[in-house]
């Protein structure tokens, strides 16, 4: 031992004798204890210091240990020099020191004040808890990963309007959801139902929130209260996303639900464990008991008869086994006995019944005594039985098979996965184990960009919201499917939760499979009645010009003639509405083609505007070109289409005697075609929905006898323009008109037109 006699100097020789017996008794310490004077000069240094810190004693004495060790202080009650120079009490903190290879670690300090031959000096020991708090923070952390990877609520709400166009939804809810509101799995909820379980007061955020989310499209995000009866108000953060067709046409909306009352309660927790496990008491551990080799107790510190609340005078200087007999013949006193045989240390956690406590104990075997260190870690195991308790949780939730999971590397290689997850995709378990599956690998290449988007949001906020995509079956097709995954920080891994919507997506294409069925087979007997009606007037129009008639007769052919040539009219109409319904219908399911040419916009708009002249010559047309060639690479067929909707859409709504304007204007990148009109003009709320399917606006009162529609024009015209490319867009204010337009872009190389 070096002889550290800036300490045992200032004492007198007896009094020296008793300062070096402490200080041997130091020695056999745990914690690190080291003695200083008033100016933090260091004059002794324990053994278990130079272990903690790395500096010996001949380097560490006579320095300034704040400067020695970098001192910087974490968390403190008191002041120290208030407490410890002025009060003459105990201080105790959390500090953060460098060791002397430059590692840093945090100790909990217990500090007092001692005197010799009228000389101040300050007595600390230092206990390591660097790795309790490291363990404290992996704890939280993982808790907090599979908090939100199994305790989500997933819903999914479905949208559709009434023939009166109003908005309505009704929507389905997952087993957790449906625990939050107290009804059966699965259970579809009307919108009534839905805010009836919403506090009051919370109603009408969440109804902007969700109209908020329609209107513009972004992520709904609401918070509310639910009314829970038997656990009284219960808080729920909800997020989710609107799911719209090609078109932009909201579809339905999906998203998850979680609970933050118990996510607040556990947090709270989790503080009280923290202050609990890291309360650094008496000198050098939470509590010290040292036992001789007869296995009596001859010493107790303080802070050990307030751990166990076992009162020291009644097992000082008696046999453990005699004051708690409970001990005996289990594994405690074989840890006891093999520390006393071995002379070696032992670490070991016991549950001490009588307390109900969990403590973790080291025994260090001294010459003449074992000398046991312990502290209470009852919060800590209370963590981590809930640890265990969640990861079972999770577990069961994968063997209920109710729901696909899977885990994956960053690289995408698939972990684990339960069995719904390997009939999704038709693998076998034996594949899976031996390494061959991987979701990148199951992934059609066009998901791939819109994979790695969501993989660094999951990896940025610990959480991926749903989205749809779809997976490779073994067999060769393809699965679609919504996943969410959420994000494992520490062993850096994702779990991931598939739901397979197959059904959902052969109903939407049944749907619209349907509609083109009905369109094809009302236009065949209309074809045929056309025809008819043609053939019927052509022979009457033929007997009034072969043979004199009398005026009578006359007038019976013209009246004839009428009726015909507006039967005629009506079964344009209805091919026209039909032929709506057959583009609608290609366009949902993809199977609308496009014949692409080089062409002239300026000589295409001018062409279908004389064309539309001859058919309504009535009606006043003005045409604004720009003279020049403007080349584009369209299907010229479709482009006329969308602009004689424009056209006859003006004629419908602007009153008879004033003009509809069409107009060109172009930059270097584009053109962009506009149809002004004198009507009645658009609501806000109007022209945020007239590019949807089976709008009509109800409240504007035609012009003429143009005909009725159903809806399809204007989003067949935003589809059409947008597989070309380019854009569409409406500028109007009520009672000032509406000017629509579509873009197209110019090519770069202009084509020989």
């Amino acid at each position: 031992m070096v002889e550290q006699s800036g300490f045992f100097s200032l004492f007198t020789t007896e009094q020296s004798g008793q300062a070096k017996a402490e200080a041997a008794l130091f020695e056999t310490l745990q914690d690190a204890v080291l003695v200083c004077d008033a100016q933090y000069r260091l004059s002794f240094w324990s053994k278990q210091a130079e272990a903690l810190y790395g500096w010996t004693a001949e380097e560490a004495l006579g320095q300034d240990v704040r400067e020695l060790l970098h001192r910087q202080l974490i968390h403190a009650d008191k002041d120290e020099e208030q407490c410890l120079f002025r009060d003459h009490s105990t201080w105790e903190a959390e500090l953060f020191h460098r060791t002397k290879s430059g590692e840093h670690i945090i100790v909990a300090c217990r500090s007092s004040l001692i005197s010799g031959n009228e000389h101040l000096f300050l007595l600390e020991a230092h206990h390591d808890i660097t790795s309790q708090r490291q363990r404290e923070q992996v704890l939280e952390e993982y808790y907090r990963r599979v908090r939100k990877a199994i305790d989500i609520g997933v819903w999914r709400w479905e949208f559709r309007r009434d023939e009166q166009g109003h908005l309505h939804r009704d929507g389905v809810v997952n087993s957790r959801m449906a625990h939050l509101l107290h009804v059966p799995a699965h259970t579809h909820l009307s919108e009534e139902q839905f805010f009836a379980f919403i506090h009051p007061d919370d109603r009408p955020a969440v109804e902007q929130a969700i109209e908020h989310t329609l209107r513009t499209g972004e992520d709904y995000q609401a918070t509310y209260r639910l009314l829970d009866e038997t656990q009284g108000e219960r808080w729920i953060a909800s997020r989710g996303s609107l799911v719209t067709d090609q078109q932009g046409t909201p579809l339905y909306a999906v998203g998850i639900a979680l609970d933050i009352t118990t996510q607040k309660q556990m947090e709270a927790a989790l503080q009280q464990a923290n202050r609990h496990v890291t309360s650094i008491l008496e000198h050098v551990a939470d509590g010290c008991i040292h036992i001789d080799n007869e296995w009596r107790c001859t010493y107790a510190s303080k802070r050990a008869e307030e751990i166990t609340g076992l009162l020291r005078q009644n097992f000082l200087h008696k046999s453990i086994w005699e004051t708690l007999p409970e001990l005996r013949h289990t594994e405690v006193e074989q840890y006891l006995r093999l520390a006393q045989e071995t002379r070696q240390p032992v670490n070991y956690e016991m549950f001490f019944e009588r307390t109900q406590q969990w403590f973790e104990v080291y025994v260090l075997p001294e010459d003449n005594y074992l000398a046991l260190y312990y502290r209470d870690i009852t919060e800590l195991k209370n963590i981590e039985s809930l640890y265990r308790e969640r990861d079972e949780m999770l577990r069961r939730l994968s063997d209920a098979n109710l729901i696909c999971i899977a885990s994956s590397t960053e690289a995408d290689d698939i972990l684990d996965a339960n069995d719904a997850f390997l009939s999704l995709i038709g693998a076998t378990r034996e594949e899976l184990q031996a390494g061959k599956l991987n979701f990148r690998a199951l992934t059609p290449i066009e998901y791939r960009s819109l994979d790695r988007e969501k993989h660094a949001l999951c990896r940025a906020t610990g959480v991926c919201p749903p989205y749809e995509k779809e997976y490779y079956h073994k067999r060769g097709h393809r699965v679609p499917i919504l996943v969410a995954a959420a994000y494992m920080d520490r062993s850096q891994h994702y779990i991931a939760l598939i739901m397979d919507i197959t059904k959902q997506k052969e109903l939407e294409k049944q749907r619209e499979v349907f509609l083109g069925i009905i369109g094809h087979e009302l236009r065949t007997p209309l074809t045929a009645i056309a025809g008819s009606l043609q053939l019927a007037r052509r022979r009457l129009q033929r007997f009034g010009t072969q043979q004199p008639v009398t005026d009578n007769i006359a007038a019976i052919l013209h009246s004839t003639d009428h009726l015909l040539d507006q039967s005629l009219r009506q079964t344009r109409v209805q091919n026209r509405l039909i032929e709506d319904l057959l583009d609608a219908s290609r366009l949902a399911i993809d199977k609308l083609e496009l014949m692409l040419a080089p062409v002239n916009l300026d000589e295409l708009v001018g062409s279908t505007v004389e064309d539309l002249r001859s058919t309504a010559a009535d009606r006043p047309l003005e045409l604004r070109l720009l003279g020049k060639p403007l080349p584009v690479y369209i299907d010229a067929a479709r482009i006329a289409q969308v602009l004689s909707n424009y056209i006859t859409n003006a004629l419908k709504y602007s009153p008879p005697e004033e003009p509809v304007t069409i107009e060109i204007t172009a930059t270097d990148n584009e053109a962009r075609v506009w149809v002004h009109d004198h009507g009645p003009g658009l609501s806000e709320e109007a022209r945020q929905k007239i590019w949807s399917r089976f709008q009509r606006s109800t409240d504007l009162k035609t012009q003429g006898r143009l005909g009725g529609d159903l809806g399809l024009g204007l989003y067949i015209c935003q589809s059409l323009i947008q597989r070309h490319h380019g854009m569409v867009g409406v500028e109007s204010e009520e009672g000032k008109g509406a000017s629509f337009w579509f873009s197209l872009p110019l090519t770069s190389v202009p084509e020989k037109l």
